[in-house]
């Protein structure tokens, strides 16, 4: 083989191969990016048992909502609504029962049960374990995930604010959650579940001191039940919606009115509109993430802006 020949033969190789080493990279960069952009659809703990504690409040019913469309089987806290046959007509309610009613008519595996549930009353957190055993499937007495989602928030200055205000927020916000904890952890053995906490925040303003020493409280009541629970199998995990006013956070959903809207949801015997979402796409997935993972970390960070668009919902029942 002549020198020229060899040289010709050389440039080949290496346009070959640097051909193929970008292609790999190319492939590299596309399985690393779709791996992180959403969640699986056959995650671990899809199609399990979550309690979310309370969707009377926006950042409960999205949850709800949201891990019932990717198909668990969600239990739903409500203060004032037991079941779709309830005479409860809050938003909430309706709102659940129209989710209900839709999924009635396709095909899905994600399911939404609505019981009565207040954290600061033991007789029934007592009877909402009975309620979640009676929907279990035949042998299994555990639940994937407890989603604390109760909360109340008062803001004012220190001194001109009502001392019953601190005494409801501590007995929702932190004895609550050390209620639910001590009456599901069987559960929650069980199925090696988990618990998830609201953590505290940062630059929400002022007139929130009481408030702020409830979730920081909540922190550390969640570390101190991470140790506790972890010799059980039971993960404690703590999300922070950063940003988010805790006013949106435990605000009362009310339904839209359609009209004047730009945006039109997809009609199905007329359509039913709830405001305000606080939790974002992305903030969902990372939520997703806390309550799959197999090895989930201690804490995660719901940084995202405040999304106030109506949800979309279906039949107005």
């Amino acid at each position: 083989m002549d020198e020229q020949t060899a040289l010709v033969l050389a440039l080949q190789l290496v346009a070959l191969f640097s051909i193929a080493g970008a292609l790999l990279l190319y492939l590299l960069c596309k399985i690393r990016a779709g791996g992180g952009s959403d969640l699986s659809e056959t995650a671990p703990g899809a199609g399990k048992p979550v309690l979310v504690t309370s969707c009377d409040n926006a950042i409960g019913l999205q949850i709800a909502l949201h891990l019932a469309n990717r198909g668990f089987r969600v239990f739903a806290g409500l203060r004032d609504g037991a079941s779709s046959g309830s005479s409860d007509d809050s938003v909430s309610s309706r709102v659940i029962r129209a989710w209900q009613k839709h999924r009635e008519s396709v095909q899905g595996q994600g399911a939404l049960v609505a019981l009565p549930l207040d954290v600061t009353r033991e007789d029934l957190l007592h009877e909402a374990v009975d309620i979640i055993r009676a929907h279990l499937p035949a042998g299994e007495d555990g639940i994937w995930a407890v989603v604390n989602t109760s909360g109340l928030s008062y803001r004012g200055r220190l001194d001109q604010q009502d001392i019953a205000h601190w005494d409801a927020m501590l007995k929702t916000n932190v004895v609550g959650i050390l209620r639910t904890a001590r009456k599901f952890q069987n559960l929650l053995r069980n199925a090696g579940g988990r618990i998830v906490t609201l953590g505290a925040t940062e630059n929400l303003g002022s007139g929130l001191v009481a408030y702020a020493a409830s979730r920081y409280a909540v922190e550390g009541a969640s570390k101190a039940l991470r140790q506790e629970l972890s010799p059980m199998g039971v993960k404690v995990v703590t999300v922070k919606p950063q940003g988010i006013l805790p006013e949106l956070l435990f605000s009362t959903p009310k339904l839209k009115d359609k009209q004047g809207q730009q945006e039109t949801s997809v009609e199905i015997g007329g359509s039913l509109e709830f405001q305000p979402l606080v939790l974002s796409k992305r903030a969902l997935q990372i939520l997703d993430v806390a309550l799959t993972a197999k090895c989930p970390k201690t804490d995660y960070n719901l940084q995202e802006k405040v999304w106030c668009k109506p949800f979309h919902m279906f039949n107005v029942v």
